[in-house]
């Protein structure tokens, strides 16, 4: 074996081997070259991050990269992952690159380590745990087949939440009406990310890089469901769409801020994106939750499945500190 490392560039060959190396690895989840020359652009050019390719007689075998975890309150904690074409799996190609990609990553002085793998992936669970890390967070995939759900079963909900003056409103119409809508829902997300289930406690991203997800290819302003207060944003959920899986489309962040919970709001939302969901024809919604997120409580109410989980891994280096 004549294994080179290099740095990742934007080429569409490299572009191309990494979407070809993660789908074959997760077929479920499928990712295009697009995608990725699509976060090389957006990406906070003040996030450290590198990302190296593994050549073997010139052919691309496997990839790697590290980032920086900045929406969390810890220190010195980076994203670190690896992933080998599985004809090349047994060949010590991962382990190589692995440790190339830390070795990299050491002149930034790193505290935590934190990677993943799925659950049932016991050559990832058994790599990572060789090399040190503990499980430290189970993540729940879940869908929800559109065909056997029954939103008039929530029907008293969503006119109990209407009548108690909350609104439910897209952000394509909220645009229209309020001019500073991106950055109240910025500020509105600042509220509920601290709440969400993690290793270390979520921090709000800078509205700079929050406003870049509204030209995510996959976001849908349709889709995307603010619940109002009067003045005040209280609640937040959205589906997106997944165009490599027609007829699916994927929820992110369903939140309400504390002073307005258990009043049924989520629910109010959740109803209102799986309509819209509905109406364009998808036929299945996928999320994910923490395990013991109350939310994915509310998921099963509505008839989400369990499919596959994720496993976070972290692996602590020195002495850990939190802004």
């Amino acid at each position: 074996m004549t294994l080179r490392m290099r740095p990742m560039t934007e080429s569409d060959a490299d572009c191309e081997a990494t979407a070809a190396i993660w789908t074959a690895n997760w077929p479920e989840y499928p990712k295009t070259a697009e995608m990725y020359r699509y976060y090389a652009e957006t990406r906070d050019p003040n996030t450290l991050f590198g990302q190296l390719i593994a050549e073997d007689d010139g052919s691309i075998v496997a990839t790697g990269y590290f980032r920086a975890e900045t929406d969390c309150d810890a220190s010195g904690k980076f994203l670190v992952y690896v992933q080998v074409d599985p004809a090349q799996h047994g060949r010590g190609i991962g382990a190589a690159l692995f440790d190339a990609v830390v070795e990299r990553l050491r002149e930034y002085d790193p505290a935590i380590l934190q990677s993943f793998t799925r659950e049932d992936h016991e050559v990832g669970v058994v790599f990572l745990k060789k090399r040190g890390f503990r499980i430290s967070m189970k993540e729940q995939d879940s869908e929800l087949d559109l065909s056997k759900s029954e939103p008039a079963e929530f029907a008293d909900v969503v006119t109990k939440v209407r009548e108690s003056g909350i609104e439910i409103v897209s952000a394509s119409e909220l645009s229209k009406r309020d001019p500073d809508w991106m950055k109240r829902t910025w500020e509105l997300h600042g509220e509920i990310i601290p709440d969400v289930p993690d290793d270390d406690a979520l921090v709000n991203m800078p509205f700079e890089e929050f406003a870049k997800t509204f030209n995510h290819p996959d976001y849908l302003p349709d889709g995307y469901f603010l619940a109002l207060d009067g003045g005040r944003y209280v609640g937040m959920s959205s589906v997106w769409n997944r165009r490599v899986k027609k007829g699916e489309v994927y929820t992110r962040l369903t939140g309400v801020v504390r002073s307005h919970r258990r009043r049924g709001i989520a629910t109010a939302l959740k109803v209102r994106a799986h309509e819209f969901a509905r109406s364009t024809g998808a036929r299945v919604v996928v999320t994910d939750n923490e395990e013991n997120n109350p939310m994915y409580g509310l998921n099963a109410q509505f008839g989400f499945t369990p499919t596959k989980a994720w496993l976070q891994f972290r692996k602590e280096l020195g002495a850990v500190t939190h802004e």
